[in-house]
């Protein structure tokens, strides 16, 4: 099952990796202002707005429950699984996923900005991992909290990744949340005209492919094509999501983060790499910093720790599943979620 919602649709490659059906609901998400920075008075007009659709997705996923008879279910912060599990008591173990939850670890980065935004995230994520075991993706090792039934994971990327040969190139790769950034991107690219660089946007109704000029190309989002590109490009930009941040850092790539406006979690994200050493942070698309070279030593740590992701992946499966069902069964769920989840979805748990 997957949500979508206003501002985010789903790409068809997602429905493609899969070898079942893909049943989508409607979900609560983000609206935002001139395309740039999040409103939270008209998300929240959205929420009551669509109240009814909710409802609908809150159905369809307690019939689904009881269609399949799940073992054990993996939530990917999704916030109507959350409510489920508050509004209907079921024996089905849950594990909910998400870098968010690392914000629930005693030894993560503080921050003082948006004060408001962090108190409503933490009760975002408390709803969404409503009895739930919470497994927190992390861009470094942190201890597991078993008080809070909290596991700490290197980040879980596609597999199409670790096939990629990085290769030093000549052009900048940018990523943009939204498209009403593009407009940083032309003015910069009018002063350094002689850089090349391929940016990817969600522009609706926009082309596959769009030359502004020689040197600057627009793309609408496609996933594949991007993780190419990043393997031979000279530095990445983009706006602090926690992938895309993760796959560049793997690939040793110079990393500019410029956080989306009022966007409490890209803030964190962005502070967060910046702290690691495995990005710069910034407010605008200041293109430059990415033109110097990257710490190896901080690269090569960053990939022993994703490395380390189907050993913290399985261990979390066995210890959830073990909470719900005898040992025996649990032990054959986990099986079964390391060879179906790798060989049906093309997610990645086997790493090199």
């Amino acid at each position: 099952m997957a949500g979508a919602n206003q501002t985010r649709s789903l790409p068809p490659f997602f429905e493609q990796a899969f070898s079942v059906p893909v049943r989508r609901i409607a979900s609560p998400g983000f609206s935002l202002k001139q395309s740039r920075a999040i409103s939270l008075p008209r998300s929240l007009a959205h929420i009551v707005a669509h109240l009814p659709e909710f409802r609908r997705s809150l159905a369809l996923i307690d019939e689904t429950i009881r269609e399949v008879q799940p073992d054990l279910i993996l939530n990917f912060l999704e916030p109507l699984m959350g409510v489920y599990n508050l509004l209907r008591r079921h024996p089905v173990p849950v594990l909910v996923i998400g870098h968010q939850y690392a914000l629930e670890h005693p030894q993560f980065l503080r921050v003082g900005k948006f004060p408001l935004q962090c108190l409503g995230m933490r009760q975002y994520i408390r709803v969404t991992g409503a009895r739930s075991t919470r497994l927190a993706l992390s861009f470094y090792p942190l201890p597991d909290d078993p008080k809070r039934k909290l596991f700490v994971s290197p980040p879980l990327l596609r597999r199409q990744l670790f096939e990629l040969e990085s290769v030093p190139g000549d052009s900048l790769l940018v990523y943009l949340l939204n498209h009403g950034y593009a407009v940083e991107i032309i003015r910069w690219h009018r002063q350094r005209t002689d850089i090349p660089i391929h940016c990817f946007y969600d522009k609706p109704g926009a082309p596959a492919e769009e030359r502004y000029d020689a040197n600057l190309t627009f793309h609408r989002l496609h996933g594949e094509k991007f993780l190419q590109m990043m393997a031979t490009c000279r530095g990445v930009a983009t706006t602090a999501g926690f992938e895309s941040v993760s796959e560049a850092a793997y690939l040793g790539k110079p990393l500019l983060l410029v956080p989306v406006e009022n966007h409490f979690e890209q803030y964190l994200n962005a502070c967060d790499a910046e702290h690691t050493g495995i990005g710069l942070r910034d407010t605008s698309f200041r293109l430059s910093r990415l033109l110097q070279p990257v710490d190896l030593a901080v690269t090569g740590r960053f990939r022993d720790w994703v490395g380390r992701a189907e050993a913290t992946i399985l261990r979390a499966v066995e210890l959830t599943a073990a909470g719900g069902m005898p040992h025996a069964k649990a032990a054959k769920v986990a099986k079964v979620f390391n060879t179906k989840t790798r060989e049906s979805t093309g997610v990645n748990f086997n790493l090199p």
